[in-house]
């Protein structure tokens, strides 16, 4: 099943990584979701298409992943080539750094800022910095290693996105 691991591994353990057909299942499924994600990363159709397409590559390519991570990975891919496309930024953080990045609580109710067009557009780093911290619920610190950025800039673009994005009550 896995050519890489099959001398190490008994089939019982083999079961327990991530095969090209789980992805392939996890696309099929989320498709929409990870497209969205995708254009909110990168507010352009075109963009955010060549962006699940780099990162359905990414994910058929990995072979050493736990099954029950198919779905964090793909999402982190669809970051990754995101990142790409938008500010040109080659980042391997994403793949090197362990799976458990830990993840932030809410602060907003979700269903509020998904599909936003307001999200599609701020700028680049303000959307990048907005869609990865506090709708992907990485820590400030996880984003601004990913973007390169010093932590208060991400805190700023933050703050920047939030007063443009979020619904006041």
């Amino acid at each position: 099943m896995l050519p890489l691991h099959s001398h190490w591994l008994s089939s019982s353990e083999q079961d327990l990584f991530a095969t090209f057909e789980d992805f392939g299942q996890l696309f099929g499924k989320e498709m929409t979701k990870l497209f969205w994600l995708a254009m909110d990363l990168t507010a352009d159709a075109d963009r955010a298409e060549t962006c699940l397409i780099l990162a359905m590559r990414d994910c058929f390519q990995k072979n050493s992943l736990a099954k029950h991570r198919v779905h964090i990975w793909a999402r982190r891919m669809v970051i990754r080539n995101a990142m790409r496309l938008v500010l040109g930024i080659e980042n391997e953080i994403l793949c090197d750094a362990g799976l458990d990045f830990p993840l932030q609580p809410r602060e907003f109710p979700i269903d509020l800022l998904r599909d936003s067009v307001a999200i599609r557009n701020l700028p680049d780093l303000d959307r990048l910095a907005f869609v990865i911290c506090v709708v992907e619920r990485y820590s400030i610190l996880d984003c601004a290693l990913l973007l390169r950025k010093a932590p208060q800039e991400v805190h700023d673009a933050i703050v920047r996105a939030t007063n443009q994005v979020v619904p006041t009550h």
